[in-house]
């Protein structure tokens, strides 16, 4: 395997970096001087390897949606062939979990009210989440499965984020039920009846 480039070495230290301050000091408040300094380079070269504030926020989001989308990827992989619920009870429980990608979306959220062009990407990342759920849940797609799958993704952000405030269902099976419902899948007992 050929050893990363320089440059993108140096992207994803900046990259960190970056992260390291929004959470520190929030994401409007951080700047090219405070990304610099914690990534130990000079400020030109920060400029030179990143460009602008705008194009490291551009970075920042594609290196989440990389991190979340790989959790999703990790998690169905790991389900293997298992029944739909098995599958149902990954996408919902683990697709928006990592706190640090939470703590920086809920930034960028605020910032999407008056930034025009960042709500535009945020739309572009969760219709990605959507769209690999779908292809995951849905392989043969015969039908129109967007909106079911839409209805999941909600379901998952919604989980995680009172998941973050410590409500949580008192049967989790509940919720995987909910989200056959939503998904449209069939249940186990007509699963069993469709192959006899």
């Amino acid at each position: 395997m050929p050893r990363p480039s320089i440059a993108a070495e140096r992207r994803e230290e900046i990259l960190q970096a970056f992260e390291t301050c929004a959470l520190r000091k929030g994401l409007e408040a951080t700047t090219l001087a405070d990304v610099a300094e914690e990534a130990g380079l000079p400020r030109p070269l920060v400029r030179h390897f990143m460009g602008n504030r705008a194009d490291m926020v551009s970075g920042l989001i594609e290196r989440m949606m990389l991190r979340a989308s790989d959790a999703i990827e990790q998690a169905i992989t790991a389900a293997g062939d298992q029944r739909e619920e098995d599958l149902l009870h990954v996408v919902l429980n683990t697709a928006f979990v990592d706190p640090i990608t939470n703590r920086l979306m809920i930034q960028l959220w605020q910032q999407s009210w008056t930034d025009e062009g960042l709500r535009t990407q945020l739309e572009g990342v969760y219709r990605r989440c959507v769209e690999q759920i779908r292809d995951r849940l849905y392989p043969d797609a015969t039908r129109s499965t967007f909106d079911s799958a839409y209805a999941l993704t909600a379901m998952a952000l919604g989980n995680a984020v009172f998941n973050q405030f410590n409500v949580r269902p008192s049967n989790e099976a509940t919720l995987v039920q909910a989200g056959r419902v939503l998904a449209e899948l069939p249940t186990t007992n007509a699963k069993r009846k469709r192959s006899r």
